[in-house]
């Protein structure tokens, strides 16, 4: 493990914004999860204010689970490995759940019993949002998100950017990444999407705001014939929320039609509203006929670099890739070797430029974040194309990969936290989009 100097610089962390702010309890327990007292200073209109001697106080902000083994899902033991790596790097990580601008509570890490413990938890000098969707009233979480702008802690892109068509937009604005971006197009209902259809035969229509490869359609005409094609999960996705099976099975699902009337039919029964229609890019594939794409793992302490290149390998008939649907994940340069492609180094090369390309635009666009995941593919003619961005990436993909690869990038999260303290106060608002939906 690189070794990170501990961050001197005193720092000071307040909530008292508004008149519903609570004074954190007298008695309250602050400083590093493992021992010792910090001293408190109370106001009558905000939570507390500590000074942490040298300690750097990192909140990770997460959907709470009904789960008392697994709170914060299957993200539960990355956050606990992030509290034992910032222990050595004088970092306190602590975990903010939806609500906390309103309580001040969250949850502390207890090594001994090895579980997260609700206590009351003063405003992080840095905040990562670690969910993309929440449980909680989205009143509750707009609000904690904009406390955490409006303050100047959070460092995760805005969810903003997990909007596909928010996205496009910005990468087609870009002269130097609008070449990497597939033919797309808003759509608004059934008419929209079958306008779209017959203007690029073979399309993929996906939810504004999906992931994890859910409700995701290919639609193509064969002949006369329109055909949809998608994949069905067999086990709930809350499954692998509340419990400790990651069950990824799917089964495919196909519907024609030949008409305007029986698209519409069909459509009726996908609940879909807004969404993206986006050209089909053929994917390469391996040799036994699996089609592969990737994810790039961005992440930022002095500079941007790339942590981790995975290919996601789907079955020879999915209609996604992704690890949620049933996609295998292997080393990235694996994929391209496996599959017989020539000069890989030089196409991994070429990846890396993309991804680091679109990590400075956010970056540029946003301000200061920690990391994303930039989902690429490979065109028939080796050109790399961009899909879509993940602000908040998982860890599930790194287990293909060295195993010191995603310890890495949990040092580098820890690292982040250091280097943004020194250069950062709490109540500085960040660059980037100033509603709270944007964040």
């Amino acid at each position: 493990m690189r070794t990170t100097k501990r961050c001197s610089r005193k720092w000071t962390s307040r909530i008292g914004d508004g008149p519903d702010r609570r004074a954190v309890p007298a008695g309250h327990r602050a400083g590093p999860s493992g021992g010792g007292n910090a001293p408190f200073l109370f106001h009558t209109g905000g939570f507390a204010e500590e000074a942490a001697k040298d300690w750097v106080r990192l909140g990770l902000y997460a959907s709470l689970e009904p789960n008392v083994v697994r709170p914060f899902g299957e993200q539960t033991r990355m956050f606990a490995d992030l509290w034992r790596i910032g222990q050595g790097l004088g970092v306190e990580v602590v975990v903010l759940v939806p609500g906390y601008a309103r309580t001040g509570r969250g949850y502390l890490y207890d090594h001994a019993a090895d579980r997260w413990r609700p206590d009351s938890v003063p405003l992080p000098s840095v905040v990562y949002r670690r969910s993309g969707s929440f449980r909680a009233p989205a009143a509750l979480v707009r609000e904690d998100l904009a406390l955490f702008h409006r303050r100047g802690v959070l460092h995760t892109l805005p969810r903003a950017v997990s909007n596909k068509w928010t996205f496009y937009r910005l990468l087609t604005a870009d002269a130097a990444l609008q070449r990497y971006v597939p033919w797309s197009r808003l759509a608004s209902g059934p008419q929209d999407v079958y306008r779209a259809l017959l203007e690029v035969s073979d399309v993929y229509v996906k939810p504004l705001g999906g992931a994890q490869g859910i409700s995701v359609y290919r639609l193509r005409w064969k002949g006369a014939e329109g055909e949809a094609r998608w994949e069905e999960r067999i086990v709930p996705r809350r499954t692998e929320r509340i419990t400790q099976r990651f069950q990824p099975f799917t089964r495919l699902q196909l519907r024609r039609f030949r008409t305007p009337a029986e698209f519409r039919a069909f459509w009726g029964t996908t609940k879909l509203g807004r969404c993206l229609v986006q050209e089909t890019v053929e994917l390469p594939r391996t040799r036994d006929g699996r089609p592969f794409d990737f994810r790039w793992l961005i992440q930022y302490a002095d500079e941007a670099r790339v942590l981790a290149r995975v290919a996601r390998v789907g079955r020879p008939e999915a209609v996604t890739t992704n690890i949620h649907t049933g996609g295998q994940a292997v080393p990235a340069d694996t994929a391209l070797r496996g599959a017989g492609i020539p000069h890989p180094d030089g196409l991994l090369g070429q990846l890396d430029a993309v991804a680091l390309l679109v990590a400075d635009r956010l970056r540029r666009k946003y301000g200061p974040y920690a990391e994303v995941g930039v989902d690429l593919a490979l065109r028939p003619d080796l050109t790399p194309v961009v899909f879509e961005v993940n602000p908040t990436p998982g860890r599930r993909m790194l287990r293909s990969l060295e195993r010191h690869v995603r310890e890495l990038s949990l040092e580098t999260l820890i690292e982040y936290a250091i280097r943004a303290t020194r250069v950062q106060s709490p109540g500085t608002t960040r660059k980037g989009e100033s509603t709270d939906e944007g964040w």
